[in-house]
């Protein structure tokens, strides 16, 4: 019964299949979920937690996280979202043998680092642009030669030189800048490097504590997840009051990452951005530890977190500066966004775990993008059939729904005035064309300025009724006045496609390109 669940290969130790086998026991018809026992429950736990434990290794006795939460919250979410019992043990099979296989590497942070773009221009830089470079070299530079003559046991923070050592700097140039410009080049630079900087003199010591950017990764840290967390911890208590601007932290199954994050929010940080290593279990922000209520908070980015209503409710409500929302990989419980200030939102490969409505009466951008599986129980992040629903977005101009197999709604309000009066861009799902087009129909009719038209068909179709539907629909007529480009993205040798285009041609008085794109 073990191999039929796992698609006919005994993936598991004979010892993981037993767990499955207790599982099952006592299980009938009817509701499945009801039909297993709490017993049953508590065993597939503890073997979860076996398996967390083994990933962790020799950390796990530092207190650094608690995985009986970790582990009852991974069992209760299968619990919740798998639609049938099959299914449930198969998701916990494939987590279990996931977390036991696949190693931890280094460098995983690769794949969701922002690029250097993002730490520039957040500062004044019209005296940096031809000395940036050469500068950061130099103190580089600086801090290798002092770093060779410290005593390897000595904490990176407290050292200040003896005054016997002040000749060495007679000949600095590099401090006697400004230290708007030293800022500037320490935002450039991670945290440890920036540590380092206190060792050149008691001026840079001073600096260092009020660095307006803080990078904060575990892979510099080798992955030690105990030196990690004691270094950010002693950190963050030596900050200078009111000089955090941006804070970057990239951590690894530490629940005190939490607290940091509240931390940085004590200390007024506009940007804010949280990575939780993406082969670990998506970290829970916990609301009894930390509250994103600021209003200097500018910009958060999240991912790999578990977002519930408790924690997301603040956003809502008590950041009123708040401006960019970017989840990304994320497990979301949380039935609205309702940011009166919000103008960019980015959700991106997230689960959504409810129903969601999008309410921003000052949002310029949207996206909403997730990935599509073959088989959602492999999925590392469930497919989950939650609708969303779009509710006054007056001031949008671009938006991006292009996720297949999401149920998109819109509120009352479309039926009544053009919803999307500046809307000028938009990218859409094969969902729009449900309904005999309806949703594609009203948001056409209520986007008079729309200029830009992607849609995005399936690759693969679980029906063969596409294109007799189309060919129904292709003599209706609409109004695109404005409507100037049309991109169809499809499989090579999809009929749609070329009856679409028919359809667009005819309508779109305004048509002036149409592109065919095969994935």
């Amino acid at each position: 019964m073990v191999s039929n669940l796992l698609g006919g290969k005994a993936f598991l130790s004979q010892e993981k299949q037993n767990i499955i086998v207790l599982a099952m026991e006592g299980s009938g018809g009817g509701d499945w979920r009801s039909q297993l026992q709490p017993e049953a429950r508590g065993r597939i736990t503890a073997k979860i937690l076996e398996s967390l434990n083994k990933k962790l290794g020799a950390d796990f006795a530092k207190g650094l996280v608690d995985l009986q939460r970790v582990s009852a919250r991974i069992e209760g979410r299968f619990f919740s979202i798998s639609c049938t019992q099959s299914d449930y043990l198969r998701r916990l099979s494939l987590r279990m043998l996931k977390l036991e296989t696949e190693p931890i590497q280094l460098g995983h942070q690769q794949a969701v680092d922002q690029s250097s773009e993002s730490k520039v221009g957040q500062y004044p830089t019209s005296m940096l642009q031809q000395q940036t470079s050469c500068d950061q070299q130099s103190l580089r530079i600086q801090v290798d030669t002092k770093l060779q003559e410290m005593p390897p046991n000595e904490h990176l923070l407290d050292q200040v030189p003896p005054r016997s050592q002040k000749k060495l700097c007679v000949d600095d140039r590099l401090s006697d800048l400004p230290d708007t410009i030293l800022h500037h080049i320490m935002s450039l630079l991670s945290a440890q490097e920036v540590a380092r900087t206190c060792i050149l003199s008691k001026r840079w010591k001073e600096l260092s504590a009020s660095a307006p950017c803080l990078d904060i990764c575990v892979d510099k840290f080798g992955m030690d997840r105990v030196r990690f967390s004691e270094f950010v911890a002693h950190l963050l208590l030596s900050r200078a009051p009111n000089s955090l601007h941006t804070f970057r932290l990239h951590s690894f199954a530490i629940d005190h990452a939490s607290s940091w994050i509240n931390r940085a929010i004590e200390l007024k940080a506009q940007v804010l951005e949280f990575t939780e290593y993406i082969r670990w279990e998506s970290f829970y922000l916990d609301p009894q530890l930390m509250a994103f209520a600021s209003q200097y908070l500018k910009c958060l980015k999240l991912t790999n977190v578990t977002l519930d209503s408790n924690a997301f409710e603040p956003l809502n409500h008590a950041c009123p500066a708040l401006e960019n929302l970017q989840l990304s990989q994320c497990f979301l419980e949380v039935p609205e966004i309702c940011s009166a200030s919000l103008k960019k939102l980015d959700i991106m490969e997230c689960s959504l775990l409810m129903n969601l409505q999008i309410q921003t009466p000052r949002l310029v951008s949207l996206r909403f993008r997730c990935l599509q599986y073959k088989c959602s129980s492999c999925s590392r992040y469930p497919v989950i059939t939650a609708a969303v629903t779009l509710c006054d977005l007056p001031n949008a101009e671009n938006i991006d729904l292009s996720c297949s197999g999401r149920q998109v709604t819109f509120g009352r309000e479309i039926q009544k005035f053009p919803m999307y009066g500046k809307l000028t861009s938009i990218s859409l799902g094969e969902w729009c064309l449900s309904d005999k087009f309806s949703r594609l129909f009203c948001l056409l009719r209520h986007s008079p300025e729309l200029k830009e038209l992607t849609l995005k068909l399936e690759v693969e179709r679980q029906d063969h009724n596409g294109e007799d539907e189309i060919r129904l629909m292709v003599g209706r007529s609409f109004s695109a006045e404005n409507l100037k480009k049309v991109t169809i993205c499809c499989a090579e040798g999809d009929a749609r496609a070329a009856m679409l285009g028919n359809m667009f041609r005819a309508n779109a008085t305004s048509l002036k390109e149409m592109h065919i794109k095969h994935y």
